[in-house]
């Protein structure tokens, strides 16, 4: 496969395009995702560092389910996408359960906020999305301007074991369920980058309809990212391999950070 530059794809890539596709489909699509296990195990984290945070920023919130859950644990939350639909999405389903979450559409990469939060996370491989190194390290210059002293920023990233694994290739054919997907991807060692191609059929107002989008992931080394922390002014504490207090290893197929400010 010809080896494409992460650079080249970040010019035909608009990121909120990758969602608004299927920001209508996306809570049928993960309705499988425990989101009630990863608010717990951030939580866990948080003990684990004696961070009581008051104020979170749920960075590349999507369709807030995160959030959702986090506010209604008592904290004071607010939500940023780069993608409108997704975060239409969201703002619906707050004023449906009757939960204040402060939502705005902003890139992460260019953060502009009012408010200095005690904790910031960011969630299901967000992060891989930010396809060029200097978006991700100015992502998180971002990140620590609107940090408070000692507050904490935890999140995850899919690794290269990840992508060239395949783990993206899934499908649910022969389900039942209102959405029937299938994806398929390839991943390019020279860009490092992924590229998932899927496709959605659907049913809607008595007739079946498709989607076919692709989504583009870059891969990052655990040593890029801490050095990219330290450059931002922020202290990494752990590098976990996913819902674990271990070091993440190199059979690490997902890794959470944690730093603080």
């Amino acid at each position: 496969m010809e080896s494409r530059h992460a650079d080249d794809i970040e010019k035909i890539v608009c990121p909120a395009s990758q969602f608004d596709e299927i920001a209508f489909l996306y809570d049928e699509l993960m309705a499988g995702v425990p989101y009630g296990a990863w608010v717990a195990y951030v939580e866990r984290i948080l003990k684990q560092f004696g961070c009581r945070p008051r104020t979170v920023l749920d960075l590349c919130c999507g369709t807030g389910s995160a959030s959702l859950l986090l506010a209604g644990k008592g904290y004071d939350v607010s939500g940023v996408d780069v993608s409108p639909a997704m975060i239409e999405v969201a703002s619906r389903k707050a004023e449906e359960n009757g939960v204040r979450v402060d939502y705005c559409v902003q890139d992460a990469s260019s953060l502009r906020l009012s408010t200095r939060f005690d904790l910031v996370v960011s969630l299901f491989d967000s992060l891989n999305y930010v396809l060029e190194s200097a978006a991700l390290q100015e992502l998180f210059y971002r990140v620590s301007e609107h940090l408070r002293p000692t507050g904490l920023f935890v999140f995850d990233m899919n690794t290269e074991l990840a992508f060239s694994a395949g783990l993206f290739d899934q499908s649910n054919p022969a389900s039942r369920a209102t959405v029937l997907y299938d994806w398929r991807s390839s991943y390019d060692p020279g860009a490092r980058i992924c590229t998932i191609r899927m496709d959605f059929m659907y049913r809607r107002g008595g007739t079946q309809e498709r989607v076919e989008v692709t989504h583009y992931q870059r891969a990052y080394d655990a040593e890029e990212i801490v050095e990219m922390l330290a450059a931002s002014r922020l202290k990494v504490l752990a590098v976990y391999d996913a819902y674990t207090f271990r070091p993440a290893t190199r059979r690490s197929d997902r890794v959470f950070f944690v730093a603080r400010k």
